[in-house]
């Protein structure tokens, strides 16, 4: 398994509208299509602005066919939106590539996380986002055949929770929203984690995992 990751524009498109005119960070956890040309997405969305405003916004826009949110705190929501129209999400539906995750960027651009079977793959959702007018930069392929000891689900669970912020502090996903988004209970959730973190760090230090 390959992971990339990509700096993007998407055209006539509600995230690049919000983070072109509110200081907000948009969160999205994996994305899976939506009719023929739209998406649909588990979305975290968090602001120092009025978050009424902004779902407000949201919801306003003609090619928003759903967006229900519930709130976690004053300054974020988590929920779904549905889009009839989004020129990444054709690309991706035509391509082999798995998007992991979405997140917003302070310079204006969107960073995707994504997951292919070889490089191969990872380029042509490249072309394809260009032949759907998106912006588009590769910024970094890597991955792992296996020499890690990582099952792929211990290496997808680590790779998301660590793209996402889980390892920071604070924390920008929490343990209780991976194991939504994974389908998992919490303490399944806990256990993946730290099997993962154990091969990882025995593969380090050069010792045998038990």
């Amino acid at each position: 398994m390959r992971w990339a990751s990509l700096r993007l524009k998407i055209p006539d498109n509600w995230m690049m509208q919000l983070i072109n005119e509110h200081r907000v960070d948009i969160r999205v956890f994996g994305c899976v299509p939506y009719q023929s040309r739209g998406g649909r997405g588990l979305v975290r969305l968090s602001s120092d602005e009025n978050l009424d405003n902004i779902l407000n916004r949201i919801r306003s826009r003609k090619d928003v066919v759903r967006a229900n949110f519930t709130r976690e705190s004053d300054r974020a929501v988590m929920g779904e939106v549905v889009i009839d129209k989004c020129a990444a999400c054709i690309a991706l539906k035509q391509s082999d590539c798995f998007m992991v995750s979405s997140k917003s960027r302070s310079d204006g651009w969107l960073e995707w996380a994504v997951a292919a079977e070889n490089n191969s793959t990872i380029h042509d959702l490249v072309y394809l986002l260009e032949k759907n007018k998106c912006e588009v930069h590769l910024t970094r392929i890597s991955g792992s055949s296996g020499a890690s000891g990582l099952t792929l689900r211990q290496e997808e669970i680590l790779h998301f929770a660590y793209s996402n912020g889980y390892y920071e502090y604070p924390k920008r996903i929490s343990l209780r929203n991976l194991s939504r988004i994974f389908d998992v209970s919490p303490s399944t959730m806990s256990e993946i984690l730290r099997a993962g973190q154990r091969r990882i760090f025995s593969e380090y230090f050069g010792t045998s995992t038990v």
